[in-house]
């Protein structure tokens, strides 16, 4: 009986220790939201003040201005949390009137900053990256129905991923930003930005990618857009090296230069290794003009490089123009793979004395077109249509038709099966 009483015992602590410890274990804190006067130290005070997690409403259409950053080259706290800012059409800037440079948020590992309804603007970050939002590695930005306006860096004029950082873009609109490299966005290989509903208009870049410089792991889908940037370097909408899909989106209206080694790509420029995939996308209306001595390559788009990729099915590359003397390509310059299923490749130009390959210009690549149409493109020199200037283009089950002076004669290599 004494041992029967001893074990009930024993039974009855153990329970009670288990029921202690349950106590002990504090309760899980719960999100909080806290809503920030119109006032730019309290806005700086709730970010420090912010536990993860939490969510910051902003004064409607309020705008936070900063004269001076609040250390370093940020105006604001850097984040290193799971912060979500609700803007209510509220703007954070940089003071237009103060002669200081500073970005307006940095994202440091392990945070990730959610903006909604935000316009983020005027932050400048000279000799260094992300004028207006720098992204470390480990850092996750997720911008929705927010714009990003009027930054200027060295690399990403607007937003800077760094190797391993993270950007999604819904319904926003990056614009205005100027950089030597990557005037909307600079992405360094490893980074990753993934682009939905979105639009990247009127960048400038020195040297490439005035919309986009990527180099890393790039989304752009879901009728998105860029347009209107210029750059006086390579890849007036896109400069890519890394990885690229572009899924039922527009490019156009974007303008780049020829300099050096490097070539052309109104729209996108690919550079060795690059792979860019488009499923019915549009490149239209893009240009890439003569630089000093350099003529206008691949108005549309340069694929530059024996290792660079391009693919394309369905969708349209039309209306883009090389300019200048021996120009190439007013839709298309490839020095790499080549290859499109479904694709309409029309009225392309390639302007100026002896330019050629108003659809097409392939040097030294393999071109494989397959159910394509390849009409009505003009060049000042023939042939129109294809200038085959080494390499080889393949035609399946595709039509070159049209074209001025010629479709495809004046190449320097054979284009089987295109009739003249």
């Amino acid at each position: 009986m004494a041992v029967f009483r001893g074990a009930r015992l024993r039974g009855v602590t153990a329970v009670a220790s288990v029921v202690a410890g349950l106590v002990a274990i504090p309760a899980t804190a719960h999100a909080a939201t806290t809503h920030v006067p119109c006032d730019p130290t309290a806005l700086k005070n709730a970010i420090t003040a912010a536990s993860p997690g939490d969510t910051l409403v902003l004064a409607h259409k309020c705008v936070y201005s900063y004269a001076t950053p609040e250390s370093g080259s940020d105006a604001l706290p850097v984040i290193t949390k799971k912060l979500t800012i609700e803007g209510r059409g509220a703007t954070i800037q940089r003071d237009p009137t103060t002669a200081a440079q500073f970005r307006i948020f940095e994202i440091a590992a392990p945070g990730n900053l959610a903006l909604d309804d935000v316009t983020v603007r005027n932050g400048s970050a000279p000799g260094g990256p992300g004028g207006n939002i720098f992204v470390d590695p480990g850092g996750t930005l997720d911008l929705n129905r927010s714009v990003v306006t009027s930054g200027t860096a060295t690399d990403g004029g607007n937003i800077f991923a760094n190797a391993g950082g993270t950007i999604d873009l819904n319904r926003s609109v990056v614009r205005n930003g100027t950089a030597f490299d990557g005037g909307g966005f600079f992405i360094l290989a490893s980074g990753t930005l993934r682009i939905r509903h979105s639009s990247i208009l009127d960048n400038t870049s020195a040297a490439f990618g005035a919309g986009i410089s990527s180099r890393g792991n790039l989304t752009i889908t879901d009728d998105s857009t860029i347009s209107g940037n210029t750059t006086d370097g390579v890849g007036g909408g896109l400069a890519n090296s890394g990885p690229a899909t572009i899924d039922n989106s527009k490019i156009f209206s974007n303008t780049a230069a020829s300099t050096g080694g490097f070539r052309g790509g109104g729209g996108i420029y690919n550079l060795n290794p690059g792979t860019v995939n488009l499923h019915n996308t549009r490149v239209e209306h893009n240009t890439a003009t003569a630089k000093g001595s350099t003529p206008g390559v691949g108005g549309g788009i340069a694929n530059q490089g024996a290792a660079a990729r391009v693919t394309m099915d369905g969708g349209v590359i039309g209306r883009n123009s090389a300019e200048g003397t021996d120009a190439q390509g007013g839709g298309v310059y490839n020095e790499g793979t080549l290859s499109t299923k479904g694709l309409l490749i029309e009225r392309n130009t390639s302007t100026g004395t002896g330019a050629q390959g108003g659809g097409l210009t392939n040097n030294g690549g393999t071109v494989t077109l397959t159910g394509t149409v390849l009409e009505h493109n003009t060049a000042s020199t023939r042939p129109g249509g294809i200038n085959n200037n080494a390499g080889t283009v393949a035609l399946k089950y595709s039509a070159v038709e049209h074209n001025r002076p010629t479709n495809c004669a004046g190449s320097a290599v054979l284009v089987p099966s295109c009739v003249n």
